[in-house]
């Protein structure tokens, strides 16, 4: 459980970090004091005069506004794929030490390949 509420919340940031920039300024400072600041809903709604409910709907929408940014554009999961296609580019470079075949210096084309796609 303590996984997904982390997961969720490092998706709500990698969201934010491609997306947040389309978001309204007013927007941008509450996701930023809910996700990256760990305010609570009552501070921030003091902070700008709302309720924490309806501080709550309004992190809620724009969620929902960057989750829609990613379905069209999809650059979270371009982003994804490439640190995953690195990942594995590390792990062949490490069987490279002391291997006397080419095959994973094959491998890691294959995988640069990728990359420029």
């Amino acid at each position: 459980m303590h996984e997904d509420i982390l997961s969720a919340r490092q998706n709500k940031n990698l969201l934010f970090d491609f997306y947040g920039a389309l978001l309204t300024e007013k927007q941008q400072e509450i996701f930023t004091m809910y996700t990256a600041e760990d305010c609570s809903l009552t501070e921030i709604g003091m902070e700008f005069g709302i309720t924490p409910q309806g501080v709550a709907d309004f992190v809620k929408r724009a969620t929902k506004q960057l989750e829609k940014y990613e379905e069209s554009l999809g650059l979270v999961k371009k982003f994804l794929s490439q640190q995953h296609t690195l990942e594995a580019i590390y792990a062949q470079l490490d069987k490279l030490n002391g291997a006397e075949d080419a095959g994973p210096v094959c491998a890691i084309k294959d995988l640069l390949n990728k990359l420029m796609i």
